[in-house]
């Protein structure tokens, strides 16, 4: 049985959800190295381990799926995102602009590798080992491999990119372009992986926040508008919006849904799909970051 993995930022824990009958299954409780407030912010899942980054406790928690215990090491300024390529995690620290390497067997920082300013998300592909970070106040991303961690690139993008991902073929990189403090849409980018080169852009909805992809499509929240947008990876367009109300921001999908979070509301909506039709259930608190295992 598959669950979603949802951070609950300002309640310090994560919601377990399943799946098919869309209920919280369990709650896990955060401890931080501080003594004060944790902020997951970030997930992902390796090795029957889950990863959260947290921003407001400067740290790392490591949460066994088979037995429920929790780890939680001190990383870096502002924890912001998570991922994991191999036997190393990846952190961006928002505060001091660095992507900190973690070796998860020797539980030791590895290297600290520069980037933008601001850096707010960070994904990964293991088909080619690339990295990608997006990099709010700077316009830009940064991109590196993984097995070279010298071989950094910076390229310059629309104004406050929230989030960066690698396509499943490793071909290209989307980028949420959310223009934030500017008015008016947003816009998604597509830059080759092989030129480092903006090559299409789409308008999407106000202040895209987040977005997710399939082999196919790609899904952005639009947080300004309270909806999201699909777009036609291949076709370079926006094929619909959909309603969804409140401030949509996490978001993920699997092959016959669409999992988003209300942060304004504390809700997490599943959508068909096919029908569009929706499901919605209450979540702790300011639903961000979202894993599927």
């Amino acid at each position: 049985m598959r669950h979603l993995y949802v951070c609950n930022t300002t309640c310090d824990s994560i919601d377990k959800i399943n799946i098919e009958s869309f209920t919280v299954e369990n709650t896990i409780p955060l401890t931080g190295v501080n003594r004060g407030r944790i902020g997951p912010h970030g997930l992902w899942i390796h090795d029957k381990l889950l990863f959260t980054s947290n921003c407001y406790d400067d740290s790392i928690s490591i949460v066994s799926l088979e037995n429920g215990m929790v780890e939680t090491l001190y990383l870096g300024s502002n924890c912001r995102d998570i991922c994991v390529l191999g036997n190393h995690a990846y952190i961006i620290c928002g505060d001091s602009n660095n992507i900190v390497s973690f070796d998860i067997t020797r539980r030791e920082i590895v290297e600290l590798i520069p980037c933008g300013n601001s850096p707010h998300s960070i994904d990964c592909c293991s088909k080619n080992n690339e990295i990608v970070v997006a990099n709010i106040n700077s316009d830009s991303i940064t991109l590196f491999d993984a097995l070279y961690g010298s071989n950094i690139y910076s390229i310059d993008v629309g104004p406050y990119p929230t989030k960066a991902i690698i396509t499943l073929d490793g071909n290209y990189i989307l980028v949420c372009e959310s223009n934030m403090g500017y008015g008016g849409r947003g816009s998604v980018s597509m830059i080759s992986t092989k030129t480092r080169k903006v090559i299409h852009r789409v308008p999407v909805g106000s202040c895209p926040f987040d977005m997710c992809c399939d082999e196919k499509y790609c899904y952005v929240t639009n947080y300004g508008e309270g909806t999201i947008s699909v777009i036609d990876i291949y076709n370079h367009e926006e094929i619909k919006r959909i309603r969804i109300g409140g401030m949509p921001r996490g978001i993920l999908s699997d092959n016959k849904h669409i999992f988003v979070g209300d942060s304004y509301n504390n809700l997490l909506v599943k959508i068909d799909k096919n029908t569009e039709n929706k499901k919605i259930i209450p979540i702790n608190g300011e639903p961000t970051g979202m894993i599927l295992g």
